[in-house]
């Protein structure tokens, strides 16, 4: 048989040991490099959902304001002070505090319950419509395609037994009261401080409300506001 280099009985048996070496090393760099890109993508889709979710908070947080003042001004034009001392569930309105609450006493009603039950028309109700440049509220909802439910509490600790009974008008022990003009400086709503809290309630009639939004925005996003005001 005449000589030929190309002939495997001639291959060298350094080079036959070597073959394949250089397609694992190639596949092991790919699977590295497919890794790689894979993070690389995982990371940008984070990033991308994080700017989205603040993009959705800030347009929540931009008609919140509007639907507050639509909401006080409902309040103060449907509810009266003496009416004030019995539910509207129509209204999204409520004499006590710990409705949605299981904490008794008002000093420490914290609406424990607010952000995880289910918020409907039997409970809460849609903010009234309003025009106010771009952040227009109609039948509940923004321009951004949030909708906006409330409840209004007010911040006192009677029962429900005492509410229906007619018997829960607002009083300082136990309602937590707005601010009397005279008392100035020399109290504060701190209720840490609790001698001057008694200050600061002491010679007022009027019970403090609460007002707490649920907005519900794109892609399953949920923001909540509360606020206090008094009439």
């Amino acid at each position: 048989m005449p000589y030929s280099p190309a002939h495997p009985a001639f291959i060298p048996f350094a080079a036959r040991n070597q073959r394949g070496l250089v397609l694992f090393f190639a596949l092991l760099a790919l699977a590295v490099m497919s890794l790689a890109a894979v993070a690389l993508i995982r990371g940008v889709d984070t990033n991308a959902l994080l700017s989205g979710n603040i993009v959705f908070r800030q347009s929540a947080s931009a008609t919140s304001n509007v639907a507050l003042e639509g909401v006080a001004e409902n309040i103060a034009r449907n509810i009266t002070l003496a009416d004030s001392t019995s539910h509207r569930p129509g209204l999204g309105y409520y004499a006590n505090c710990s409705q949605f609450d299981t904490h008794p006493n008002v000093l420490a009603c914290d609406g424990s319950t607010l952000t995880s039950m289910h918020w409907d028309d039997t409970n809460s109700s849609l903010v009234p419509s309003q025009t106010d440049g771009n952040d227009e509220i109609r039948n509940g909802m923004d321009r951004q395609g949030n909708q906006i439910r409330y409840i209004v509490e007010r911040m006192c600790s009677f029962s429900d037994a005492e509410i229906a009974a007619g018997s829960a008008k607002a009083d300082a022990s136990r309602c937590m009261m707005a601010s009397s003009p005279n008392n100035g400086a020399n109290c504060s709503h701190n209720i840490n401080n609790i001698e001057l809290f008694k200050r600061c309630i002491a010679n007022s009639d009027s019970p403090l409300y609460r007002i707490t939004l649920r907005i519900a925005g794109p892609k399953n996003t949920l923001t909540y506001m509360q606020s206090f005001f008094s009439n």
